[in-house]
């Protein structure tokens, strides 16, 4: 789909030059003398590079026409991971490049993701809001601790490692919510959630 300049939107992905790019920040700028531009920042689908882009307010941009597919995850093989559609049940294989170290660690056997697809391939892949982890180790619990002080880092099962409050303990299962690249939540109260950093972020976008 081709759009004037000025139709650009955050959470649109972009087609530059061949690849893939999801605009994250946009800004329509008119300035005193010459003609206004649409200041833009993108970053790339598969590689997560990041992109400032200014585009005239005239000029034309392509949009993407992408598919979302829900696919069950079945197991990892030696190419990557495999996948059923859940309305065909064909299987198919996304490589490990495509899914990303980090990102595999989130990945359930039985569980459905959304699946995106750029002409008739597979180019992203976007977990549950929302998922639970066993705790694997953990310091010795803090007496009295509250959600937002005595953080101190807990090992999750699969390798994930976060900072939580002092009263969580090995064996607890935690809930976290998936908010962005840098950060999950655990949910103890769904309108005051406390936040658990991961060091060097987790390389998944939920919108």
């Amino acid at each position: 789909m081709i759009l004037n300049a000025t139709q650009i939107r955050e959470g649109m992905v972009l087609v530059l030059e061949g690849e893939l790019y999801r605009v994250t920040w946009t800004m329509h700028r008119t300035p005193g003398k010459g003609n206004a531009v649409m200041q833009t920042k993108l970053k790339h689908i598969l590689t997560g590079k990041n992109l400032e882009q200014r585009f005239m307010s005239a000029e034309r941009v392509e949009k993407a026409d992408l598919e979302t597919r829900t696919m069950q995850y079945l197991y990892p093989d030696t190419d990557g991971h495999m996948f059923m559609d859940n309305e065909t049940f064909e299987q198919y294989t996304l490589t490990a490049d495509l899914i990303g170290e980090e990102t595999s660690k989130y990945l359930t056997e039985g569980q459905g993701y959304s699946v995106t697809y750029y002409n008739e391939a597979p180019v992203g892949i976007e977990l549950p809001k929302s998922m639970e982890f066993k705790v694997e180790s953990a310091p010795p619990e803090v007496k009295r601790a509250t959600a937002t002080n005595s953080q101190r880092p807990v090992t999750l099962e699969r390798g994930i490692t976060v900072n939580a409050p002092g009263f969580i303990k090995e064996g607890d299962v935690i809930p976290l919510k998936l908010v962005n690249i840098w950060s999950v939540y655990l949910v103890t109260d769904a309108s005051a959630p406390t936040q658990l950093q991961i060091p060097g972020g987790i390389v998944i976008e939920v919108n």
